[in-house]
């Protein structure tokens, strides 16, 4: 494990939301007084506070406005989508191709519903299909429709699966050569371009504002958030994260329940 210089102090924090600054689900939009007020810290202390979600644009602005973040990239849809809310508009994007994806899911899943994101105003779903944030425009149309040309993200759910019975199929039939992929609390599965992460959408940041990884701080709790811990230069894992991301992580703080992103960033920022 890496050793913290005592005198290290993050240039840059980059945090998750859901399960991080806010409680999982669709109510999880404001974060507590807490967490808002250390975040502030950051902000007052001259250091760019970067929102990292897997939410599209639409279904994270409003928590970003709540934690007071203004001027600074967002990194959503797990990195492939980088927007600058300031000036509304998207400063980098990766899509992919993803009829092939689609076709061998469904192939194995016959049941599957399908959602493909175009970024930033909605999704494309298949008939039958809940977004668990529903924010932004959504049109419903077959398969074919959804997958005719490139898109930031293909979501496929199972209704009544858990998130092992979906990493099985997904490790079987997503090529790691065309695909990245995760699977968040929910057996909700997304697929993105190969290389995609949290990491690179950060890093496009970064680089957007001169700062490098080792002066990142990364708080999150997701499986999602593990190559940005990897990348950055100190990560933090929430309390109530799966072993799996704690081990990824340099420390752990407190759960999202008793404000530990608060906790973290108090650190630094007292």
């Amino acid at each position: 494990m890496k050793q913290l210089d005592p005198g290290w102090r993050p240039k840059l924090v980059a945090l998750d939301l859901d399960g991080t600054v806010v409680n999982y689900g669709p109510a999880g939009t404001q974060p507590s007084l807490a967490v808002a007020a250390a975040v502030g810290r950051v902000i007052d202390a001259g250091v760019p506070v970067v929102v990292a979600t897997g939410r599209a644009v639409r279904d994270a602005v409003e928590t970003a406005v709540a934690l007071g973040i203004h001027g600074v990239e967002l990194v959503c849809t797990n990195g492939a989508v980088v927007y600058d809310a300031e000036v509304d508009e998207i400063t980098h994007r990766v899509t992919v191709d993803v009829a092939p994806a689609a076709a061998a899911l469904a192939a194995r899943i016959p049941d599957a519903v399908f959602a493909a994101e175009r970024d930033p105003d909605g999704f494309l779903t298949t008939d039958g299909f809940h977004r668990e944030f529903t924010l932004g425009r959504q049109e419903v149309v077959d398969l074919a429709t959804l997958v005719s040309e490139p898109v930031v993200r293909l979501v496929c759910v199972r209704p009544g699966w858990d998130v092992a019975q979906m990493a099985v199929i997904a490790q079987e039939v997503l090529d790691p050569a065309q695909y990245s992929w995760d699977l968040g609390f929910s057996a909700w599965l997304d697929v993105q371009a190969a290389g995609v992460s949290k990491a690179t959408g950060t890093a496009m940041v970064c680089a957007d504002l001169g700062v490098d990884a080792a002066d990142v701080l990364a708080i999150g709790d997701g499986t999602n958030d593990i190559e940005l811990f990897k990348w950055a230069g100190w990560a933090v894992a929430m309390g109530q994260a799966r072993s799996v991301v704690q081990d990824a992580a340099d420390e752990v703080t407190d759960p999202v329940e008793l404000d530990g992103c608060a906790t973290a960033l108090s650190r630094w920022f007292p």
